[in-house]
């Protein structure tokens, strides 16, 4: 492996031990930097991605994930800093679903839905892992095997993640693949926090917001959707041009909830499956961008409602709400139980294939 100091350094890979967990196994930390200077970091517990550090307007590297300073942290935590979920992202109303005329029932928490994949989620598993270099990008693929009735579901679940930076563009990428020895259901995404401030800055006042999604998914009481997908047409919920999110945030329009926050799933429009442009996030403080293209229909928009000062970031900074948003790419929560949404189901033969870029500048 390559090692590295200094923005001006050459790119590479840096593997260093980060720890164990209870169980004895060793967890790694992956540095990759390119040849611009921007790095990504992740551990193989979760697949969390730990670090994403970037150029502001003057050419100051900066971390902008929100992150956890020890791997005992990462263990303990509830909010999932940059971790893989899976095996189905999002809410599953009543624990159960339909697939091929009977009832799949998954582990209920206390309000009786699955949430994430819990109680014991891809989040909370070690991932094997192997590096890679071609011509363009340098990386690892990280794999793990589900097996049949994991977490509820049916089918032995293999899966991959590859964690690719580009070499000559502030860009990384994550591709999800997977295969099933029997019908089940597949939703993955990664719920990494971004502060394009940087990590530990204070709120998000200074973000614009533009996402390309005419619809958003309608939820009920609980935040499970109800199967309709609503136009954002005359709502806080269209950034469709670009907006920032804390004057609606203070004004409580009944479309956040009770709580007002944001934590919807918004629906692109775009081609199915095609690999597209769906947001761009502007910060005025540094002059950061960060574009994201996915091949996914829909992402949730987290405005970091559940930071409550009760963790200290990497920076030595407690996290407070607002202090980072998460734009999980994935397809809709409960789609097991809503006919009306694109299907999640994976079936022998098939190949889940999901990917997702995050391209970085900088405005003067």
């Amino acid at each position: 492996m390559l090692a590295f100091a200094g923005v001006q350094a050459q790119a590479g890979i840096r593997v260093e031990p980060w720890g164990a967990v209870k169980t004895g196994q060793a967890v790694d930390k992956v540095t990759l930097q390119n040849e611009r200077g921007m790095r990504l970091s992740y551990i193989d517990y979760g697949a969390t991605i730990t670090a994403i550090e970037v150029p502001d307007r003057h050419g100051k590297l900066a971390n902008v994930m929100l992150s956890l300073p020890t791997l005992a942290a990462y263990n303990v935590t509830q909010r999932r800093h940059g971790a893989v979920i899976g095996r189905y992202a999002g809410r599953i109303s009543r624990a159960r679903f339909p697939l091929d005329g009977r009832t799949v029932q998954l582990i209920p928490n206390a309000k009786g839905m699955t949430t994430h994949g819990d109680p014991v989620g891809f989040d909370k598993r070690v991932w094997k892992r192997h590096e890679f270099a071609d011509r363009d990008s340098i990386g690892s693929v990280l794999t793990l095997v589900s097996e049949d009735g994991d977490q509820g579901f049916p089918g032995r679940l293999e899966v991959s993640i590859t964690y690719r930076l580009m070499r000559k563009v502030n860009e990384y990428r994550v591709e999800y693949q997977a295969v099933t020895d029997a019908p089940t259901v597949i939703n993955l995404t990664n719920h990494g926090f971004v502060n394009l401030a940087g990590a530990g800055s204070r709120g998000l006042g200074s973000h614009v917001f533009q996402i390309k999604a005419g619809r958003h998914v309608v939820m009920d009481a609980l935040r499970v959707p109800t199967g309709e997908l609503a136009k954002v047409d005359g709502t806080v919920l269209d950034f469709r041009k670009p907006a920032g999110i804390m004057d609606a945030l203070a004004a409580k329009p009944a479309v956040l909830g009770n709580p007002a926050w944001f934590d919807h799933g918004l629906v692109f429009d775009k081609p199915d499956g095609a690999l597209a442009l769906v947001a761009t996030i502007d910060d005025g403080a540094s002059g950061r961008r960060m574009e994201i293209r996915t091949t996914e229909p829909s992402a949730i928009f987290n405005s970091g409602n559940g930071f409550d000062g009760s963790e200290v970031g990497s920076e030595g900074v407690a996290y407070q709400r607002h202090d980072g948003f998460a734009f999980e790419t994935q397809h809709l929560a409960d789609s097991p139980n809503q006919p009306g949404f694109p299907t999640t189901v994976l079936r022998p033969g098939q190949v889940f294939r999901s990917a997702t870029s995050y391209r970085f500048s900088a405005k003067r």
